[in-house]
């Protein structure tokens, strides 16, 4: 009882503005509209019951897939419906395809999970797909039919994966790839590591940090490949997030080596090299810096770029590609899709945002920056 009375407490000394900040996120994501913000963010469309059920109406048969659990679907379901695992669904369109303008329409229990799914139909080049907004209880609270008893049930050991054959080119090049050039480039990855294990100059820590990055990366994709037949999306994802990490920390050394060892923008012991093209230098006057003017006109326009990923429909994709008599499936799951294609351009775009702010506070904020955010 005390414990629960020290929570109020303290939530009641909670600033107005949070304690509001609060209940509208928790208002916003419990809401049903959050699904249509969702449907937006990931690239696919949603269809209301009430839409679905007027396209029945009119005798039209779109291809309707349950993803519900075999024993919901037969509980109650859409008439002229299938059942299937949401996994099962490329293989399916794959062994039993439909034209590519064909009405598709995805459900599950609540209008989530299936517009992950629709994603996944949307990469088999798909174009007329819907998830089903709110899914089965938005159409049973509309009273609409169902059918209750045996639904078509699709089985998924009966399913193969699309088969997409490639030049005997394209199949050198990935050999060469896979086994030479991966090889001698996570060596030489390692050997850098090395070499700068205990260099301290802030420029080269953060080369080492990439490549440190580049190197659990490139083993988690050699890993995946080698030992999961490119299965694992654990290790796809590390080796995503490897790579983002390590472009991070190159990009960051570049700008510290060109700063420090050329520039000399940032050392206020010393000049700058553009000085001789502004004749008044921000480090010793009460003047704008050039340069610094430059890089806010500069910033904003890369985080404007940065965002571009966001215009790109998420379309997971399984297939398998012969290699020399070997199958290798490649495979891209929403979730590293979404990382890519969502989270990654969103932080990026969060940190020019901050490097904004920087520069617009001038040089005293520029200065102050430098401790937490320059190492």
């Amino acid at each position: 009882m005390t414990a629960k009375k020290s929570h109020v407490q303290r939530l009641l000394k909670c600033k107005p503005g949070s304690l509001l900040f609060m209940i509208v996120m928790l208002a916003g994501f419990s809401c049903s509209g959050c699904q249509k913000f969702s449907s937006l963010f990931i690239g696919v469309k949603s269809i209301d019951a009430e839409q679905l059920h007027e396209t029945l109406e009119k005798g039209s048969k779109p291809l309707i897939m349950d993803i519900r659990e075999k024993t919901k679907c037969q509980g109650g379901h859409i008439a002229g419906s299938i059942c299937l695992n949401e996994a099962s669904i490329a293989g399916y369109l794959s062994q039993y395809p439909r034209p590519k303008g064909h009405q598709i329409i995805i459900l599950c229990e609540d209008g989530w999970t299936s517009q992950i799914t629709t994603a996944t139909v949307m990469g088999q080049g798909y174009e007329n797909v819907y998830s089903l907004h709110g899914g089965m209880q938005s159409w049973e609270s509309q009273g609409y039919p169902l059918e209750v008893g045996p639904a078509i049930v699709v089985d998924p050991r009966q399913l193969e994966v699309p088969v997409v054959e490639i030049s005997i080119l394209s199949q050198f090049a990935m050999t060469t790839a896979a086994f030479i050039v991966k090889p001698i480039y996570i060596l030489l990855s390692f050997f850098i590591i090395v070499i700068l294990w205990r260099r301290k100059e802030r420029d080269f820590l953060l080369l080492r940090n990439a490549m440190i990055l580049f190197f659990i990366g490139e083993n988690a994709c050699s890993a995946n490949y080698l030992l999961s037949a490119n299965s694992s999306k654990s290790l796809e994802f590390i080796h995503g997030l490897g790579m983002v990490g390590m472009y991070l920390f190159l990009a960051w050394a570049l700008v510290v080596f060109f700063d420090e060892r050329i520039f000399n923008y940032s050392n206020f012991q010393k000049h700058c090299l553009f000085q001789k093209l502004c004749n008044r230098c921000w480090k010793h006057e009460d003047v704008r810096c050039g340069l610094h003017r430059i890089a806010r006109y500069a910033v904003p326009a890369l985080a404007f770029f940065a965002l571009v990923p966001l215009t790109m429909p998420l379309r997971p994709f399984e297939i398998i590609m012969p290699v020399f008599s070997s199958n290798v499936l490649w495979l891209k799951d929403f979730w590293n899709l979404f990382f890519e294609f969502r989270v990654y351009p969103i932080l990026g775009a969060f940190c020019l945002l901050v490097a904004f702010t920087i520069l617009g506070k001038g040089k005293d904020g520029f200065i102050k920056s430098q401790r937490p955010f320059f190492l």
